[in-house]
């Protein structure tokens, strides 16, 4: 359940020749973008250069997937009405290869969804699949979608256990009907790591407190596999590519040979390089909509940083807004 885009590109980075053994079991969604009207594209502005945008969408699903747990695809309906995306981030790579931004939209977030009025943005994946999703993402935001990513619970599971676990800091010790996450520096595996990112119950925070922690858990994947020897241990590097590519689905513009370039073109970025964002909230960030409980966005402040995402200029905006990005400690 998380947006992967960014870890993948670090991890394919670290080992993109054991690529070429993976490939088969790369999933694709087809092409999201055929079915959206040309005139409804948000426009790239050539400011931006080579830089990329990956629509990312996570899953809430714990349907099993046997192909997959086998090295295959993965076997999770992308389809409209298949899947809630209950994440659902813009992983923004930079033209120069040296940084990364991935900005969460909050799923409650109470926005317009073309050709089904205003409504929770977590619907326009179910009402029309990717290509509804990245219509609706790009109305909002006026950033032009390049590809698209989705993974689920069993697939962020699998990527952990492939690296051995991923270290993260808890604060303090949580529980709730899901289960206890014990405070404490630790290694988590998969099942503890996806107890990590589903509570929201008893955090303070609620949603946005669980969006934190699935950002962090990206950034401890990144920081994971920059850290290990892949280079010196080929069968591991394999392995975990292997998972990578097993749990994840891209659309089909974003290939095998497409992954291999992307890997080789930001084999430099590291997680410090990887500054996670949340889309601004308005004041306050939370209401009703018709007895649903919405969140509503700032949209001046949002603004600002979708057009600073759309220039590639996101390090003027973050030289401007300060603490912005995702803290060292996360509750």
């Amino acid at each position: 359940m998380l947006g992967l885009a960014a870890a993948l590109v670090v991890a394919l980075a670290a080992a993109a020749g054991a690529l070429w053994t993976a490939a088969p079991s790369v999933g694709h969604l087809g092409d999201p973008f055929e079915d959206i009207p040309a005139t409804a594209r948000a426009t790239a502005d050539p400011a931006a250069g080579e830089a990329m945008n990956i629509l990312v969408i996570g899953s809430d699903s714990r349907a099993e997937s046997d192909a997959a747990e086998d090295g295959g695809t993965a076997s999770l309906d992308w389809r409209a009405g298949g899947q809630r995306s209950d994440v659902m981030m813009v992983a923004h790579l930079s033209a120069d290869g040296r940084t990364a931004q991935v900005v969460s939209i909050p799923r409650d977030s109470w926005v317009p969804v073309p050709g089904y009025g205003t409504t929770k943005i977590n619907a326009a994946f179910s009402y029309g699949g990717a290509a509804l999703a990245v219509q609706t993402v790009e109305q909002l935001t006026g950033v032009r979608i390049d590809h698209v990513a989705a993974i689920d619970f069993d697939g962020f599971a699998r990527v952990t256990d492939a690296l051995g676990g991923v270290d993260i800091c808890v604060p303090q010790t949580t529980t709730d009907g899901i289960g206890t996450v014990q405070a404490g520096c630790q290694r988590m595996d998969g099942e503890q790591a996806l107890e990590y990112v589903r509570q929201r119950k008893t955090l303070p925070g609620g949603d946005f407190d669980r969006q934190r922690r699935q950002q962090n858990w990206m950034r401890s994947v990144i920081t994971g596999v920059t850290q290990q020897d892949f280079a010196g241990d080929p069968l591991r590097a394999t392995g975990v590519v292997r998972q990578l590519a097993a749990s994840v689905q891209t659309d089909d513009g974003l290939g095998e040979t497409q992954l291999v370039q992307l890997a080789l073109s930001h084999r430099s970025l590291r997680a410090d390089d990887v500054t996670f964002l949340q889309a601004p909230l308005a004041d306050p960030a939370t209401g009703d909509e018709n007895g649903q409980s919405v969140v509503h966005l700032d949209d001046a402040a949002g603004a600002q940083l979708w057009e600073a995402v759309r220039t590639d200029e996101v390090a003027g905006w973050l030289a401007a807004n300060p603490g912005a990005g995702l803290a060292e400690t996360v509750r």
